[in-house]
């Protein structure tokens, strides 16, 4: 409400007009919070529009704004809060574009090898990766999450601090063992999620790890499912009840069902 009253008061006074950075950056916050309460067509259709006054239908990057590095900063705020939304729409070519415009945005900023700006291009390889495994296309999306994964390899992690690279390979991890069992491969996705899971358990009560373990354990049980490994199943789903009791993270509700329906299906299936 209150950005919506600036808005309102800036294009009052008449001395902004909707291109001005000043405004830019206030539609974006607003679209951001339209989409956190669930708004998500009116969020996508006002970042859409500050997309286009920033980035040509070539994917160029163009004069919007008085400087170069507000105008790259600019192109990352609006993918950070659009590339999502493409991606739940089901629009995984736009998002490829996306978080490509924006990697290259992030990758010409000044001092774009400090660590902030490192991590933020690790997440937007770990974005297109995502986006062009949805799209079906394993290949690129192997390579790019495996390059991810080098990169943090390479970076000097201090032992014992958390820090926004936390968790990162786990995450990664996850991705790979998706793509694996999106082409079959059971025994590379099993892998994947065994070690992903191993870098999670590193780190207690760390809000990231604790959410990546859910999905990983959830990951592991629906495998063991699909491989009729039932008492496997069972026990990874054990697992992630518990962890969900411990840290309130994952879907209880839907582990519970999967856990019951599957003792079901064994009783029957001893009878």
């Amino acid at each position: 409400m209150f950005m919506l009253s600036a808005l309102e008061q800036i294009y009052s006074d008449g001395d902004l007009d909707e291109s001005s950075e000043a405004v830019q950056e206030i539609i974006v916050r607003m679209a951001h919070a339209a989409a956190q309460i669930g708004e998500q067509k009116p969020a996508k259709q006002m970042l859409e529009t500050a997309w286009d006054k920033v980035v040509d239908s070539d994917g160029r990057i163009h004069g919007l704004g008085d400087s170069e590095s507000w105008r790259m900063q600019h192109v990352c705020r609006v993918a950070d809060a659009l590339g999502p939304l493409l991606m739940d729409c089901g629009e995984y070519k736009t998002a490829i574009r996306t978080y490509g415009t924006a990697l290259q945005a992030a990758r010409t900023m000044q001092n774009n090898d400090s660590d902030d700006l490192l991590l933020k291009q690790a997440n937007y390889v770990t974005s297109l990766g995502e986006a062009f495994a949805m799209d079906k296309d394993y290949e690129s999306a192997r390579t790019l999450l495996s390059s991810v994964l080098m990169d943090i390899k390479k970076r000097e992690q201090p032992k014992n601090v958390v820090d926004k690279w936390t968790c990162l390979d786990a995450v990664v991890m996850l991705d790979l063992a998706q793509v694996e069992r999106q082409q079959g491969n059971v025994e590379k996705s099993q892998q994947w999620a065994e070690t992903g899971l191993q870098e999670t358990k590193k780190w207690k009560r760390v809000g990231a790890c604790d959410n990546c373990q859910a999905h990983l354990l959830s990951h592991l049980a629906h495998l063991s499912e699909s491989q009729d490994n039932v008492k496997e199943a069972l026990g990874y789903y054990s697992l992630a009840i518990k962890h969900f009791q411990d840290t309130g993270t994952g879907n209880m509700e839907q582990m519970d069902t999967a856990s019951r329906q599957l003792k079901q299906r064994l009783l029957e299936s001893t009878k």
